[in-house]
């Protein structure tokens, strides 16, 4: 069995295409789609209010953050940045809020990272390039413990109290 896709705008335009043809109640035609029918109303008043654009999903994102940094403290921040370019987001925020006492509070010191990264100013470190270890090919051995190998980090204090360096 072959699986019908549909999408929701195709579906919500099938629910006024058929509401516009008549011949349905709006509660059969409700039950038909398997939507509710303040659903329903809703659908019809977004049809006559926008057209075919008001059937489109709309943006679910707030229209307005209550916690969002003011535009005139991430001028300033990026005015400092400006002024100071090797300085870090700690360093920036502890200057302002030296020089600026009337301003009570202060984005956290990831948020002023965050600008900093928005706006191009933070480039991202260099990516040292991994140096392939130099190792000897082993030798074949001939038999158990035939072949040995020691490793040493340096300098050792031996029983007398003598250091001992082994190369």
């Amino acid at each position: 069995m072959a699986w019908k896709e549909t999408n929701v705008f195709e579906e919500r335009m099938k629910f006024v295409v058929a509401w516009k043809r008549g011949g349905w109640s709006l509660t059969d035609l409700c039950h038909e789609f398997n939507i509710s029918r303040v659903t329903g109303y809703k659908y019809l008043k977004q049809y006559k209010l926008y057209g075919i654009d008001g059937l489109k999903d709309k943006s679910r994102r707030p229209k307005y953050h209550p916690h969002q940094t003011r535009k005139k403290i991430i001028e300033l921040i990026l005015q400092e940045r400006k002024d100071h370019p090797r300085w870090g987001a700690r360093k920036l925020l502890a200057s302002l809020s030296a020089r600026f006492h009337m301003i009570r509070k202060w984005p956290h010191p990831s948020t002023v990272g965050r600008i900093l990264k928005q706006n191009n100013l933070i480039k991202p470190p260099k990516r040292r390039i991994r140096k392939q270890s130099i190792e000897q090919p082993f030798s074949h051995a001939l038999g158990p413990n035939d072949i040995w190998c020691a490793d040493f980090k340096g300098h050792f204090t031996v029983g007398d109290g003598k250091r001992c360096t082994p190369l």
